[in-house]
């Protein structure tokens, strides 16, 4: 099968994580990948955030986790993360921190590593709390973070689900 398919195909989202920490070569591959992404009229809108420190993984989750008003909330483990951010005021720029995403999942999954996209900043990132600690490990102001992505050595496989029929519809 073609090397590109194959890893689209075989990616999963890893919610699991070992104690094994990333080399910065391989996280910088990653990130690299991502700066590779496809932006409209090629802005490159998404800058990325790269943490490794465990205790400052631990403090964001706990400041995610509370502007989620969930104490439970984990970032599974990951010995690292990358955050994608963009301006506000990009008119493509969800979508290109999106692409920005998705390519250092594959980039990733191909160099054996496991990763899983994290959401919750776009939900609770415009708490005021939130704000503010995003402000002080120094995120730009006028941002909006797209996602985060826990990046790390995988503990145990990700679940592959079943895709959904439907939907793709052919128009002539």
């Amino acid at each position: 099968m073609n090397e590109v398919l194959n890893n689209i195909y075989t990616r999963r989202s890893i919610r699991k994580f070992t104690d094994q920490a990333v080399p910065k070569d391989l996280i910088d591959e990653v990130v690299k990948a991502g700066t590779y992404a496809p932006s409209g009229k090629n802005m490159q809108t998404y800058r990325f955030f790269v943490m490794q420190n465990a205790d400052s993984i631990l403090k964001l989750q706990e400041v995610v986790g509370k502007g989620m008003e969930n104490p439970a909330y984990t970032f599974y483990g990951t010995k690292a993360i990358v955050i994608v951010a963009v301006d506000k005021e990009a008119v493509n720029g969800v979508e290109d921190g999106s692409c920005a995403l998705e390519n250092m999942m594959l980039a990733a999954h191909s160099l054996g590593l496991g990763s899983c996209w994290i959401n919750q900043l776009k939900y609770c990132g415009d708490k005021p709390e939130v704000s503010a600690y995003l402000d002080e490990i120094g995120l730009p102001e006028g941002r909006r973070v797209v996602g985060i992505l826990a990046l790390g050595y995988a503990a145990e496989e990700g679940t592959c689900h079943a895709r959904q029929e439907g939907l793709v519809t052919y128009l002539d």
